[in-house]
């Protein structure tokens, strides 16, 4: 079952955009719950358009998930559609910032990750949780930022529960092709060379041997990625965009073009699929493993599922009780429009 959900999250990956050099946080030690989230920003949270992306491989596994976006473009909810599918929901802030996923299997979360963010909207705590048969295991990454007179980011000093783990510093040159940013990190004996057009999007990306280049079309829409590793081709996606702007096909190929690794064929569902539908109506509360500066579960007085759901009904927000956070929102949105749903 693993082995599908880590295909799933290398799918996923083909789906979202390089990230530009904007580092999203909040200052360290500082972060907060995201879990609440006002009216604004429910729009985020939203899903309006649904898709499956069926993958065949050069094995012979094909490999279902169906997506959910929200109008923004952003992945509110996935479902890798296996026997016992896996379902992964996005939690996004007023902002439309990632703050928090959570990713189900049987019915049971086992993993949770939580982000925050400082003023400049630089990534600056990374909480991961996985539950496995030996108990919860929880790793904190948090990443403070030194910044120019303009605002740029000239150093990213990297932490894992406390402990120094990468510094990184940044260098920038505008040159006629686009701004070549160049990163150093400690340690390291190659520097990796980013150049981004004037939209921030990245143009092409360079490390030692590794070059990977990007196109797109005139609608500013990735189109196609290449891998070079020393002048010869290691890997090259095209992406097929159909009459309504979204991506119809995505095609991976090896060395050449004769080498087919994967196909990707995407549709648009008229609905949510069944898998998210029973999941939602039957999701009433979801295990989460409490933050270090909670009191003991033995310590914090029990409540039934149904208080819980009188009081998140009451207040309209997630509430903790008895290291669980009831999350009927979902359960309610689906019972009332199962193609529009709002995540946990």
């Amino acid at each position: 079952m693993r082995w599908k959900f880590l295909t799933a999250i290398a799918l996923c990956a083909a789906l979202v955009a390089v990230p530009t050099l904007t580092f999203q946080g909040r200052a360290r030690n500082q972060a907060q719950a995201a879990e609440s989230l006002s009216p604004e920003a429910q729009p985020y949270n939203t899903v309006v358009r649904w898709t499956r992306e069926t993958q065949s491989n050069k094995m012979g596994d094909d490999i279902v998930m169906s997506l959910g976006y929200n109008a923004q473009g952003d992945t509110v909810v996935t479902v890798l559609e296996n026997e016992d599918p896996i379902i992964t929901t996005y939690t996004y802030d007023e902002q439309g910032r990632k703050v928090a996923v959570h990713s189900y299997d049987d019915g049971k979360e086992f993993v949770y990750s939580q982000y925050a963010y400082n003023e400049q909207g630089d990534q600056t705590q990374w909480i991961y949780q996985a539950r496995t048969a030996g108990g919860v295991t929880e790793t904190v990454c948090t990443y403070e930022y030194t910044y120019d007179a303009n605002g740029e980011i000239t150093q990213k000093d990297s932490y894992q529960n406390d402990v120094l783990t990468a510094r990184e510093t940044y260098s920038r040159e505008h040159t006629n092709e686009g701004t070549v940013v160049r990163t150093i990190t400690d340690g390291d004996l190659a520097s990796d060379l980013t150049c981004y057009d004037d939209n921030g999007k990245p143009l092409w990306r360079e490390k030692g041997e590794y070059r990977m280049v990007y196109y797109y079309d005139d609608q500013g829409r990735e189109t196609e990625n290449c891998v070079i590793n020393a002048g010869m081709q290691q890997n090259r996606t095209l992406t097929v965009y159909g009459d309504d702007g979204n991506a119809i096909r995505r095609i991976l190929y090896g060395t050449d073009i004769n080498d087919v690794v994967s196909t990707s064929e995407i549709e648009t569902l008229t609905g949510a699929p069944k898998a998210w539908v029973d999941f939602a109506q039957s999701q009433n509360t979801t295990v989460i493993a409490p933050q270090p500066q909670e009191q003991p579960k033995e310590e914090q007085p029990a409540q039934t599922t149904e208080q819980a759901a009188d009081q998140t009904a009451a207040d309209g927000q997630t509430v903790t009780t008895d290291g669980q956070a009831a999350t009927t929102e979902a359960t309610q949105q689906a019972q009332t429009n199962p193609t529009t749903q709002t995540t946990p």
